[in-house]
């Protein structure tokens, strides 16, 4: 870390802000002790030069009683010291030394503040001490927050380590499921190695690498299933009291929770096991001083960013631009929903949330705790592996640590009661912040499983990097239903419970379980039943107390999951003959079986159709926010761009272990299409059903009323055009948000003027308040993107 971290904490809680740089994280004296005078909008501040790195200073401004800040006035003062002195770090304080708002402009010039005050928990500002303390001259400009990593180097060290991992796993044949292992493994490494850096695993630095040198010197390759193995199912998933006795050779590590449970892949493939040499070249990897520069000053944007683009979700021309656009767009939401709510105007001539936090009005701060932030979610509908969720989750943290510093000094009785509901919940502060953001909370969908996964790890990183103490991550909290996998487009977002009473118990799919009693209840009854089990498994709470003694915690968090998944499948079977119904008899659309060489061939759809589509069901899953004509808060995204249509790449992707088998080419595969039939019939079955099924979800985007605005009016005829992703995704987030709700998307910068894209213009300007689309920031070299936000108004 390089500076003493118990010191800057004392310093930085009593903004003793001189001791802190020159003392503590080493910068030098002024070479101008003199103050300035700055002045704008008529009036006169004084700045106060306290440090200095090279060309980088710190100054110090006091503001009067009542402390005052607007966005021009920050911008102003900024652009007034720029001049003389360049790329400044401003901290603007109160007369008492309670509060402070650190301000800067990035790499990008755009304007950020962070507000920090007394008593507030530390959280992401071990992040930022760090990067003050380890900033040097040559680093540039001082962004604060800015870190100076290769992008590109970070995504391909970890594409190879990926690639290495899946290649060494034995017992997995699938080469997909392979692949997603080899993804939840790294990633449960990566938490692994953050902790030991910590000294959480029984207080070694060292610990995985000596965990793996006592087994070689017991047995060669035998680390994986003899250490790491009981290290996820009997160590961290479960609590130390209910851990076997034959596990005391792990030493003291900590509870963690469900993310250790034994994964479906685990389950599934009961035979996995990967040789010692894998692990060598990843924990050598962990040592490597680009990803040392990253753990020692905590950017999860870079890590989250690395997972897409190796996963495939997404490949920006600029990765660096690209983080910046995914903040931009966050931080416009947040100000934007936030200032509304408190009745604010969110424009420059006014107060940002930062110079909100940074005055404390009582006032605003009772409002933030006692109804916004309880009512605050946010989903992003395409997640891929977190990176929005993750920019999301910092900033809701920034503003919980703000606010709790602000009700240990001001007297109301109503906020005191709030902050000691907050103490109470668990003995970690820190642990019960993400408990509330998740709980009130950020949400995602994606289709891709690996996606998915990787999404609930990385926005559990944040509260790892941050964790000082056992207790603050004991248990981490669980995202299981939080970010779930499923097709946003297709399904649901109000469910009807009249027609789902109507069916048919769907009694195959729950015979032999507990659940047996449920099979004929109605929708309502199978959702109150979800929604108790899924408070107490988030909770952790031990409900059966009459049967304590006999049953160990982690049985009875089995026992609600169980629950939980089973009335989801209960559910989803009812829903998608509902969807049936409605594609075949109210859209009238009829399978389209494809040929090789002939026409397709229509036939009546069946319910294996409709859930080979993958439908979520947003009503059903997401009902606290959907029932009654609500939505989601904030919906945020970068949808993908990609056409709806069948192609070869993705074919081969998703398909490759049967393309591997028959060890077909993408260059054969397309010379030889006609002839599939003779020479490789499973291949062309496989390649006619993903055809058909493109052929199936195309038809209802066409004739659902829920994508009217997909087809353009062209000399008074509905034209059929290309159907893409990003645009489709953006009807589905309009009935997504709730009224008085925002909506950011990052798409295409065609929308502002092909035929299409006007189309959809159109409809937003008609239905929405203030519909803005925004440039980003070489967002991509070629500027094909732009942040296209709205604000849904309230019916009537």
């Amino acid at each position: 870390m390089g500076f003493d971290l118990q010191q800057a904490e004392q310093c930085l809680q009593s903004l003793d802000l001189v001791p802190l740089f020159q003392t503590v994280l080493g910068w030098n004296p002024p070479d101008e002790k003199a103050a300035i005078a700055v002045k704008a909008f008529s009036c006169s501040y004084r700045a106060r030069c306290i440090a200095q790195n090279g060309t980088a200073r710190v100054w110090l401004i006091k503001l009067k009683s009542p402390p005052a800040l607007t966005v021009q006035l920050k911008a102003k003062l900024h652009q007034a010291i720029h001049k003389k002195y360049p790329h400044p770090l401003i901290i603007f304080i109160d007369q008492q030394r309670c509060r402070s708002l650190w301000c800067w402009r990035n790499r990008y010039a755009r304007l950020q503040s962070q507000v920090f005050i007394s008593h507030q928990p530390l959280a992401g500002w071990l992040a930022r001490l760090t990067y003050l303390a380890n900033y040097k001259p040559e680093n540039g400009i001082l962004s604060f927050e800015a870190l100076a990593v290769d992008s590109s180097e970070l995504t391909q060290q970890l594409n190879v380590q990926l690639h290495n991992l899946s290649g060494g796993i034995d017992g997995i044949g699938n080469g997909q499921d392979r692949w997603w292992y080899a993804v939840v493994l790294l990633q449960r490494l990566i938490i692994i190695q953050l902790l030991q850096r910590q000294g959480l695993l029984n207080n070694d630095i060292w610990y995985l690498h000596n965990q793996l040198g006592r087994s070689q010197q017991q047995q060669p390759n035998i680390f994986f299933k003899q250490v790491l193995q009981p290290l996820f199912g009997q160590g961290f998933s479960l609590p130390v009291a209910e851990r076997p006795r034959h596990t005391r050779w792990m030493g003291q590590i900590p509870y963690l929770g469900d993310i250790f449970y034994p994964h479906a892949l685990e389950q599934k493939h009961g035979a996995i096991d990967i040789e010692d040499a894998v692990f060598e070249a990843i924990l050598v990897w962990f040592e490597s001083p680009l990803w040392q520069q990253i753990v020692r000053s905590w950017q999860p944007s870079y890590i989250v960013l690395a997972f897409e683009q190796v996963l495939g979700h997404w490949t920006p021309e600029d990765p660096d631009a690209a983080s910046e656009s995914h903040a931009t767009t966050c931080d416009l939401l947040i100000n934007q929903f936030v200032l509304t709510h408190l009745g604010l105007t969110p424009d420059e001539t006014g107060p940002d949330v930062w110079d909100v936090l940074f005055c404390g009005q009582a006032q605003h701060v009772r409002q933030l705790v006692q109804a916004i932030l309880p009512q605050f979610s946010v989903i992003d509908p395409a997640c891929g592996a977190g990176s929005l969720l993750v920019l999301c989750q910092h900033r809701l943290v920034d503003i919980y640590c703000a606010l709790i510093g602000h009700l240990k000094t001001l007297a109301d009785s109503q906020l005191q009661i709030w902050f000691q509901g907050l103490e109470s919940e668990h003995e970690s502060l820190l642990q019960t912040i993400y408990r509330r953001i998740f709980k009130y909370g950020l949400y995602g969908v994606d289709l891709n499983p690996v996606a998915v996964d990787s999404a609930r790890l990385q926005l559990l990183l944040g509260l790892i990097a941050m964790a000082r103490q056992p207790q603050d991550i004991e248990p981490l909290p669980s995202l299981e239903f939080n970010i779930v996998v499923g097709n946003s487009l297709v399904g649901f977002i109000r469910v009807d419970e009249a027609g789902f009473d109507r069916l048919r118990s769907q009694e195959h799919l729950l015979q032999g379980n507990l659940l047996q009693p449920l099979v004929a209840q109605s929708y309502q009854t199978i959702l109150a039943e979800k929604n108790i089990a899924l408070e107490y498994y988030r909770s952790r709470t031990h409900i059966l107390e009459d049967l304590r003694q006999g049953i160990p915690h982690y049985a009875q968090l089995e026992f609600f999951r169980e629950q939980i998944n089973n009335l989801d499948a209960q559910a989803q079977a009812k829903l998608d003959e509902l969807l049936l119904a409605e594609f075949s008899q109210t859209l009238g659309i009829r399978f389209k079986a494809a040929q090789l060489m002939e026409s397709p061939r229509p036939r009546i759809l069946e319910i294996e159709d409709i859930a080979a589509l993958r439908p979520f069901h947003w009503g059903y899953h997401f009902s606290q926010f959907l029932d009654q004509g609500q939505g989601f808060n904030v919906v945020i995204s970068r949808p993908p761009s990609a056409p709806v249509r069948p192609s070869i790449p993705e074919f081969f992707q998703r398909f490759g272990d049967v393309t591997n088998k028959h060890e077909l080419s993408r260059r054969t595969f397309k010379s030889t299409k006609r002839y599939l039939n003779n020479v490789h019939p499973e291949v062309a079955a496989t390649w006619l059903s993903y055809q058909s099924h493109y052929s199936l979800v195309a038809d209802y985007f066409y004739r659902s009323p829920q994508y009217t605005h997909q087809t353009p009016m062209i000399k008074g005829k509905r034209q059929r055009t290309q159907l893409r992703q990003d645009w489709l995704f953006i009807e589905r987030c309009f009935n997504l948000v709730a009224p008085q709700g925002v909506c950011g998307l990052i798409v295409s910068n065609d929308i502002k003027d092909s035929p299409r894209g006007m189309v959809l213009r159109g409809f937003l300007d008609n239905q929405t308040d203030a519909t803005l689309l925004l440039g980003l920031p070489r967002a991509q070299a070629s500027d094909q993107q732009c942040c296209l936000c709205f604000m849904k108004p309230q019916p009537g």
